[in-house]
């Protein structure tokens, strides 16, 4: 029991925005604080695409909600989501990473698509990470199937090459990509933070998007070996819980009932890898 309570105190559990997406950010403070997680996930940049999709936090927001978050003693652990496309718009980045800066924010997640070989994405990364550090932000990479870098081995590279930065290990996507636990463990010294969730063990690609916005399990609750994932990253300090079940939204259960599932989900794992 000693082991389990020391390993749950050494990961600190940070509410992602993806997991009650119908939350407002104050809500989302208010659900962290009430589930017991001291960090949050804020969208302070979103694509014009995907814009209006995604509860986004600007300028604007920030006196208000600093004062919440100090009162609910919760900090914005990590930004979301900065793609790397070749079409970057470095004020807008500066203006996002800025507002999650005042709101103790020390990471953002950065996705890297449309390159034309490694190079470039070296480039690209390597620009943002030296942006996001005017800011004493660590830029993360994250690799998935939906981007240019689908796998650890090539985020790793990129990172080692750009000289900073971190790697972002979302499990579902990781295993989705086809990597392996020994994967992680020969890039153990570079993660610098996971995202928890859970689902089948194969999943068809067609319906891979839905699944990673819409229907992932809950910890636990599904096939991948999440356990062994995390006994060999033992550095990681930060665990996001980032859980979008949408089923259970359409139910009728509350945010708060659903965030619990969550992060009492994200908790029991952790307790067993200890």
């Amino acid at each position: 029991m000693e082991a389990a309570k020391t390993k749950r105190e050494t990961c600190a559990l940070s509410l992602h925005q993806l997991t009650v997406l119908d939350a407002t950010p104050a809500r989302l403070v208010e659900l962290a604080a009430r589930t017991g997680c001291p960090h949050i996930c804020l969208f302070t940049f979103v694509p014009a695409v995907a814009q209006g999709r995604y509860p986004l936090v600007t300028a604007g927001d920030v006196p208000a909600l600093r004062a919440q978050m100090a009162h609910a003693q919760v900090t914005a652990a990590n930004l979301e989501v900065f793609p790397l496309d070749g079409r970057e718009d470095s004020d807008a980045f500066a203006r996002a990473l800025d507002v999650g800066a005042h709101l103790g924010a020390t990471r953002a997640t950065a996705h890297i698509h449309d390159i034309a070989d490694m190079d470039q994405a070296i480039e690209r990364f390597a620009a943002f990470a030296a942006l996001a550090k005017r800011f004493e932000i660590v830029a993360g990479l994250e690799f998935m199937t939906f981007s240019a870098i689908s796998g650890i081995h090539d985020a790793a590279h990129i990172i080692r090459q750009a000289g900073q930065g971190a790697l972002v290990c979302d499990a579902l996507h990781f295993f989705r990509g086809g990597d392996t636990v020994s994967d992680a463990a020969v890039n153990a010294d570079l993660v610098s933070y996971v995202q928890l969730s859970d689902g089948p063990a194969q999943c068809p690609d067609d319906e891979r998007w839905a699944e990673a916005v819409k229907t992932r399990q809950l910890p636990g609750e599904g096939a991948l070996p999440l356990h062994d994932l995390m006994r060999v990253l033992p550095g990681v300090a930060l665990v996001e819980v980032e859980v979008p079940r949408l089923v259970d939204r359409l139910a009728g259960k509350s945010d708060l009932d659903r965030a619990q599932d969550a992060v009492d989900a994200c908790r029991a794992v952790l307790t067993l890898e200890a």
